[in-house]
């Protein structure tokens, strides 16, 4: 077991870095998006998760531990979440007061993603644990990358709009995927229990994923760019997110 859970918590970060990172580097070595661009970007990333909650987590949590266990398992995802956002947010608005609006979006933005990715990772380390064969776990690894990449985008957008030195912003990108392969370790040990475990770890992930996405994703997309654009990317996210889950 406890090989498992090292090897799920060395992969979880390793792939939550590999998107986020693609995305943070691409910005800071040729160009700052436009607030449509954004927009488009985090559509994209919110159209991504909702095609990995419906398509993928939330069907293989109903299928390994039933209606019961998938529907306790969202609610409690949703709910712990809820929770925890409210306070993270509260906490960065009085410690960042004094920064610059676009600074302040960054680090939000930052918080956000270090939030959800780590029942991104509960998921990914749950799925890891119980495959048989790399072919079991990759499918949702690409998918959990490619949906990382506009997400490093925007952070990193944000960030040096707000002044903030390339390094630093490297190594936001850096700690914002710890929370990843944390919740890839638990997951990879909740995958070595039992099919309920397992169900109940993929809908709390789904559950909280979904969160995200309504509650933070499509209100900062519709404030940067407006609803129209946001919807072109939540589409176009959508529609790769689902080819992806039907392919692998």
């Amino acid at each position: 077991m406890a090989l498992a859970v090292i090897g799920a918590a060395l992969m979880g970060f390793m792939i939550g870095l590999a998107g986020t990172a693609t995305g943070g580097l691409f910005v800071l070595s040729f160009q700052r998006p436009s607030h449509r661009t954004q927009t488009l970007l985090i559509g994209f990333s919110g159209g991504v998760m909702l095609a990995v909650v419906f398509f993928d987590l939330i069907p293989e949590s109903w299928q390994t531990g039933g209606w019961a266990a998938c529907l306790v398992g969202t609610l409690v995802g949703v709910a712990l979440v809820r929770l925890l956002d409210q306070g993270l947010t509260k906490l960065s608005r009085n410690r960042t007061k004094a920064l610059s609006r676009y600074t302040r979006a960054g680090l939000l933005m930052g918080l956000g993603i270090a939030l959800h990715n780590f029942p991104e990772g509960v998921a990914l380390g749950t799925v890891y644990a119980v495959s048989t064969s790399p072919g079991g776990w990759i499918g949702l690894a690409l998918l959990m990358a490619i949906h990382n990449i506009p997400e490093g985008m925007v952070m990193a957008a944000a960030m040096r709009l707000g002044n903030i030195r390339i390094s630093k912003v490297i190594w936001a990108l850096v700690l914002v995927e710890l929370p990843m392969g944390l919740g890839a370790a638990l997951g990879g040990f909740f995958g070595e229990l039992s099919a309920l475990s397992t169900s109940l770890a993929l809908a709390f992930a789904g559950g909280a994923m979904l969160y995200i996405t309504l509650d933070e994703l499509f209100p900062a997309a519709s404030e940067l760019g407006g609803w129209f654009w946001m919807t072109v990317g939540t589409a176009g996210g959508g529609l790769v997110g689902a080819a992806l889950t039907r392919m692998v």
